[in-house]
């Protein structure tokens, strides 16, 4: 049976989503059995983040009611990995079934990664229930960690293994809240420290995990070496090269 990894926030926008899209990106092109479900139901947009239709025939909210079996729930990424989207228009959806599905879905599977649903909603509830282990995401401002600080003793509340927070979209300002200050604040490791980048968001346009779109920028750099430390593996060394030509396009910016 895999491992069930609940990605959690306590608030919306500070780049869940994209992260667990990169994540089952590059972990299925590691060679790993890979699903990602978007279990925001109130707020789904991981199938638009991965260029699902909008009008997909079947989601998670008809496999909560019962109304299809699990395989055909299951969508096939090109990039190798399973996704099961959300519905963006069926928002009123009971997840107390999750767990119970997620049971069967798990089992030939090397990683399930759940997009949850942000704050401490029964949503978010769910997903954590239905995991093995949360990973937290937070922006560096003090709004976003005291909001996952919240997701953080909700998931403690389960019984649930943390595996360390992600802050995502630095910029390396002297404002930020800086990652030693959230660790004491959270009393969690820091486990990626992810830019905000340009790439980031000209692969959500494209509709392209930005692992695949720039995989040697330095935003999918961050990204695959948090997905070696799932792994638990050393991560390869950044090329020389592939770092000064990003230098070199910061100055053309």
């Amino acid at each position: 049976m895999g491992r069930i990894i609940s990605v959690v926030s306590g608030k919306g926008g500070v780049g869940k989503t994209t992260l667990v899209a990169n994540l089952g990106a590059y972990l299925a092109w590691k060679g790993k059995n890979v699903l990602v479900i978007d279990s925001n139901l109130s707020g789904a947009n991981l199938g638009l983040h991965l260029d699902l239709p909008d009008n997909h025939l079947f989601s998670l909210n008809m496999l909560l009611k019962g109304e299809i079996p699990a395989s055909e729930a299951v969508y096939k990424h090109f990039l190798g990995f399973d996704i099961i989207p959300a519905s963006i228009v069926d928002m009123r959806i009971n997840p107390r079934r999750l767990k119970h599905i997620l049971k069967t879905l798990s089992k030939k599977r090397d990683f399930v990664i759940i997009d949850s649903a942000p704050g401490i909603t029964h949503e978010a509830l769910a997903s954590i229930e239905s995991s093995d282990e949360v990973i937290l995401v937070t922006t560096p401002d003090l709004p976003s960690i005291v909001d996952v600080l919240r997701s953080k003793k909700l998931a403690e509340s389960r019984g649930k293994p943390l595996v360390g927070v992600v802050i995502n979209k630095t910029r390396k300002e002297d404002f930020e809240i800086g990652p030693h200050h959230i660790e004491e604040i959270l009393e969690l490791p820091v486990i990626a420290k992810i830019p905000e980048h340009k790439k980031v968001r000209e692969s959500i346009a494209m509709k392209i995990p930005v692992v695949a779109y720039s995989p040697n920028s330095s935003v999918s750099i961050e990204m695959k070496r948090l997905a070696h430390l799932l792994l638990g593996e050393e991560p390869p060394k950044p090329k020389f090269w592939s770092g000064l030509l990003e230098i070199l396009g910061l100055f053309r910016k």
